[in-house]
């Protein structure tokens, strides 16, 4: 007899199968996967701990005592063993059977429960969002984008789903279990239904999972933490409504109906609900009008910036035919209802603006690298994209307005707006980006003179020309990022345009201190994230020494409202030692600390492909991406990994689209945000690698070696810097021993290696 006490774990997931055992007293909880919000399972007395995983090599649900518990243990190292043991013991027979019938009905009725959810839920989000386009049209106020719509699709399972007869069967087997069947004592039979039970659990609980993940994602599309759902659409339209005296009584009816679903719904996040809902109350009882800090007034505001597009074109000096051309396409974009439509008309209007968009921007830069003062409006249009008063909203144009003659990055710390980057290239401070080829300019230079398209004189005059290398720049990487960045590929158009805009312009700035502040955030996780390895060589004594230097990328901030960022290169042209270049939009409607995450995970993927060239993938020469193309290209027969865990990594593959690096984007992601808190994500392959390549700081990896999950990953860690530091200090002993001053190289890197 076995005792527990409350709230102990008795079996952790992952466990190897050695025993299964029967409550003699108290009760248990059994806790599938990771998700805070799946269900746990209550057994209780009578009940069989390990009823779940009957043939199964390990534990896949976690069993944790809910009070002070008894529990009679049978061991059972390999399932050979369990006729002997059954063989004779009729009333264990009946147990095993008793408990998996009750067991495998309260899974059976808990999928059932979780598929209609993600019934309901689908059908009330997709309804609300059409009556949100509908409601909009009503009041005659511009319609805004809701972030994560794409993803609202009818739920469809990513594994094998659950036969159709499942609940039928087991319910029918309840009558002969609980009546103590005969033929139900049988070993033989008794046997064959566990294993057979087990099986089902582990296709019902694949499913549910599958549900669970459905229900998280398109649960965040009308709740969750950036305020960027439908929730806040709702919300925003009726301030929009009642500072333009319009009565809201349809629309209060819809967002009533709203609050009863936050509130209820199992799949939405309660406290989360409840400061949303607080705060929507509290809004509601102040002025949501326009509040302007500057000196001006909203009106004056307004006469200045009534004719801007006129100002924009007359200072680009672009052709007659361009200027008519892009008025024309403005005034039909401005009389869509819907800017982000998909239908053939409006994609054709955003189409042929932002081709016209990228001609004026272009050629309104090359006069403004000359002009030290150039208007407000066109400073507007060079950073956020603004063009026109009415489709970026007179609120949001005031703020434009306010904030345009004061807007600027930080280039002495890595942080540049376009305008000041492109300023930088045209002092020769900065070289181009590369191009969608990964071609920089230099070799797209020689390119051309390989071509025979230009003489060695003009390649010559080429490579100095630093009005060549802005154009380069603008008619290469400009197009490209700025669609990226804005996130959504479908709808994308240059122009500030209101819909865009899910929070308010101030909240959503990005500021070199919000950026600054967020990126120290997340290196207080993974300190290294920006390291390069360089040879440091002292011939004097004889040292030759990897070293470490912290090479923080260039940060560039695009002239858009935005969803997403991007590593658009690791290293400036083919020098290891230069920072990288990352682009992240203006105005980033997203959570910044996830996508400054995301930009970083896909930084030390392509540097560790770029550092280790064409044996990136050879793990022969162990690597980030070595170990990590090694651990998916053979999960599916890794004996360290359970048939759960490898479930797991074919679902997550299909996520990622069969590609490693997105596949790996999304480890690192989890990686930084959960585990480093404590909360399980990846299996202990991928954990192991991440630990061994993207370390904790000492101070999380020792807050987290109570977790038996992370123990062994940051044991070998933790040895291995252990050595490193011993070897360095080592190296100093030596320089001291000799009477020379320790070089400024190896004391650096025994602080970078001490964090």
């Amino acid at each position: 007899m076995n005792k527990y006490i409350k709230d102990q774990n008795i079996i952790q997931a992952g466990d190897p199968f050695l025993s299964f055992c029967i409550i003699a007293e108290g009760s248990v909880a059994a806790s599938y996967g990771s998700s805070s919000a799946s269900k746990p399972f209550i057994l209780k007395k009578g009940d069989v701990i390990g009823i779940f995983e009957f043939g199964c090599k390990e534990y896949s649900f976690t069993y944790t005592a809910l009070e002070d518990t008894q529990v009679i243990s049978y061991p059972l190292k390999e399932l050979t063993q369990l006729p002997a043991l059954l063989e004779g013991q009729k009333d264990l027979c009946q147990f095993l059977v008793m408990s998996m019938v009750q067991n495998v009905t309260k899974v059976l009725t808990y999928y059932r429960q979780l598929f209609d959810q993600q019934e309901k839920l689908y059908q009330y989000i997709l309804t609300a969002a059409e009556n949100y386009q509908k409601l909009c049209q009503l009041y005659k106020l511009p319609m805004k984008n809701l972030s994560g719509k794409d993803k609202l699709q009818p739920f469809s399972y990513q594994q094998e789903a659950p036969d159709f007869w499942l609940e039928g069967y087991y319910q029918a087997l309840k009558a002969p279990a609980m009546g103590k069947n005969p033929l139900l004592a049988d070993s033989a039979i008794v046997m064959g239904l566990l294993v057979r039970c087990s099986q089902d659990i582990h296709t019902i609980m694949y499913a549910c999972q599958d549900i669970q993940d459905y229900l998280d994602d398109i649960s965040h599309i009308l709740l969750n933490d950036n305020n960027l759902d439908l929730f806040d659409l709702y919300t925003d339209l009726i301030f929009r409504a009642k500072n333009a005296n319009k009565d809201t009584p349809i629309l209060e009816d819809r967002l009533k109906k709203m609050l009863a679903i936050l509130q209820s719904h199992p799949a939405i996040d309660k406290d989360l609900a409840g400061m949303r809902i607080q705060d929507y109350e509290k809004n509601l009882r102040r002025d949501h009008s326009y509040e302007m800090a500057s000196e001006e007034s909203l009106s004056q505001i307004q006469e200045k910036l009534a004719h801007s597009l006129d100002i924009i074109l007359e200072y680009a000096d672009s052709t007659h035919a361009a200027c008519n051309e892009f008025r024309k396409f403005i005034e039909q974009y401005r009389e869509l209802s819907d800017k982000n439509s998909l239908d053939r008309d409006a994609e054709y209007i955003r189409k042929q603006l932002t081709r016209l968009f990228n001609i004026i921007y272009t050629e309104a830069f090359q006069i403004a690298l000359h002009d030290p003062t150039p208007p407000l409006v066109v400073m507007m249009f060079l950073n956020f994209g603004y063009v026109d008063m009415e489709l970026a909203g007179i609120d949001n144009a005031a703020y434009l307005y306010s904030i345009a003659k004061s807007y600027q990055g930080d280039p002495e710390n890595g942080i540049y707006t376009l305008y000041e980057w492109i300023s930088a290239i045209f002092r020769g401070e900065k070289q181009p980006s590369r191009n969608e080829l990964s071609q920089d300019y230099i070799a797209y230079v020689h390119t051309l003179r390989a071509q025979n398209k230009i003489d060695a004189q003009t390649a010559q005059s080429m490579q100095d020309d630093t009005l060549g290398k802005v154009m380069y720049e603008l008619e290469n990487m400009f197009p490209v990022v700025n669609k990226v960045t804005h996130g959504h590929y479908k709808t994308f158009c240059p122009i500030f345009v209101e819909g865009n805009v899910v929070k308010h312009l101030e909240n959503a700035l990005l500021t070199p201190y919000k950026l600054n502040e967020a990126l120290d955030k997340i290196l207080a996780v993974d300190f290294s994230a920006f390291y390069r390895s360089f040879l440091f060589t002292d011939e004097k004594v004889g040292l030759k020494e990897n070293i470490d230097m912290d090479i923080r990328p260039d940060f560039i901030l695009m002239p858009n409202v935005g969803f997403s960022g991007i590593c658009w290169q690791e290293i400036e042209g083919m020098q290891r030692s230069t920072p990288g270049r990352m682009m992240i939009s203006a105005f980033h409607m997203e959570n910044l600390e996830k996508t400054l995450v995301q930009m970083i995970g896909d930084f030390r993927w392509e540097l560790c492909r770029r550092v280790q060239g064409m044996r990136w993938n050879d793990v022969t020469e162990h690597s980030l991406t070595s170990d990590y193309y090694d651990y998916l290209m053979f999960y599916n027969k890794n004996r360290d990994l359970s048939q759960d865990a490898r479930e797991k990594v074919k679902q997550s593959l299909v996520r990622a689209r069969n590609s490693y690096k997105n596949m790996f984007i999304m480890d690192y992601t989890n990686w930084v945000l959960s585990e480093s808190k404590g909360t399980v994500k990846l299996n202990k392959i991928a954990r192991q690698i991440f630990a061994t390549y993207c370390p904790f700081t000492a101070k999380i990896c020792e807050s987290l070696m109570t977790n038996g999950a992370f123990i062994d990953s940051l044991q070998q860690y933790t040895v291995k810097k252990k050595q490193h530091l011993f070897h360095l200090n080592k190296i100093v002993q030596k320089y001291t021993a000799q009477g020379k001053s320790v070089p400024e190289a190896i004391e650096t890197q025994i602080q970078l290696t001490d964090k």
